[in-house]
């Protein structure tokens, strides 16, 4: 393999897991109401602050009232906040929020391990949404400066909508929370039940280099949901690499690679063994495409994210 592609397939392993980590003490569950409140009274649809919620890291954050200045330092949370009617108050940007189209105006800020804390206080935003990954004295620094900093890294759907109605509380925006939450569950619901009666198949998800979204990852919980077997969910750490003799004995019914193409998979010697090559049924989902994008973030879109997964494991429900 190329030094340029393990360096690559190196940092994507990074930032799934700063963007796809759960937390050990933190678990999500269907109809998860919002985060922990304190001193809110919230009256046909309206904050009324002084708020507190408690983020995924489990800190406590009060808002006075509505934050006017916002610094996204993850994608996900970017399209929540456009998603909501928000984005003309995002100040700051990591450079890979790309979408929608009109977040790729706003100034870059640095990348998901280091955003740029002198750039950020300059900005003076009243509030930063990050992900697990920021460092802890990135952290301190921005809170230091009177920077309140929100962290979301949610393990499932479910925590994405528990996400997206919180940011909707922060901003008194819960109408508009409520309705990107309900269209969500509205296709999501319509997936789930096409695929509800379908003949289980296994499935690898190929990173790169044989890397795989293991147990506990955001994937693996995607796959549990469209009832598909992830031939990774026993490994002993979420991001495993298996071995090509692993994955021809487990024997995927369908390979989805999201890193390295197709052709080069299909030169693998004794790959041509599996069902998913004799079926024709390893799916390429290129990094840097729309569709790649939508099943890696956990935002507004990991729902059309699910329906990718679905439809490339059992285009028979579709």
């Amino acid at each position: 393999m190329n030094g340029w592609k393990k360096v690559f397939i190196v940092i994507m392993i990074v930032f799934l897991t700063f963007t796809w980590t759960a937390c050990s003490n933190t678990t999500h569950k269907e109809n998860t109401t919002v985060g922990e409140k304190e001193n809110t009274t919230i009256e046909e649809d309206k904050t009324t602050y002084p708020i507190t919620i408690t983020d995924d890291l489990g800190n406590k954050v009060t808002f006075e009232k509505a934050p006017k200045k916002i610094v996204s330092v993850a994608p996900s949370n970017t399209e929540i906040l456009f998603a909501l009617g928000l984005g003309d108050k995002i100040v700051g940007r990591d450079n890979y929020s790309n979408y929608p189209k009109e977040a790729q105006e706003i100034e870059v800020v640095g990348d998901f391990s280091g955003p740029n804390v002198e750039k950020i206080i300059d900005l003076s935003p009243d509030v930063v949404f990050a992900f697990s990954g920021i460092p802890e004295d990135v952290k301190k620094l921005l809170e230091n400066s009177n920077i309140k900093v929100i962290v979301f890294y949610p393990s499932n759907i479910d925590g994405v909508l528990k996400n997206i109605e919180t940011v909707g509380e922060i901003f008194n925006v819960q109408e508009e929370a409520n309705k990107v939450a309900e269209n969500m569950q509205k296709k999501r619901k319509e997936i789930l039940e096409k695929v509800k009666n379908v003949e289980k198949k296994k499935v690898f998800i190929d990173i790169g280099d044989f890397y795989s979204a293991g147990p506990n990852s955001f994937i693996d919980s995607m796959l549990e949901e469209i009832h598909a077997e992830n031939i990774a969910k026993d490994a002993d750490t979420q991001y495993p690499q298996l071995s090509l003799e692993k994955i021809i004995e487990s024997n995927p019914d369908v390979y989805i690679t999201i890193s390295t193409s197709k052709e080069e998979i299909k030169k693998l010697e004794g790959i041509q063994s599996i069902n998913a090559f004799k079926n024709n049924n390893i799916i390429e989902i290129p990094m840097g495409t729309e569709e790649n994008d939508m099943i890696q973030r956990s935002g507004p879109r990991i729902v059309d994210g699910l329906e990718i997964l679905a439809k490339a494991i059992y285009p028979e429900a579709f």
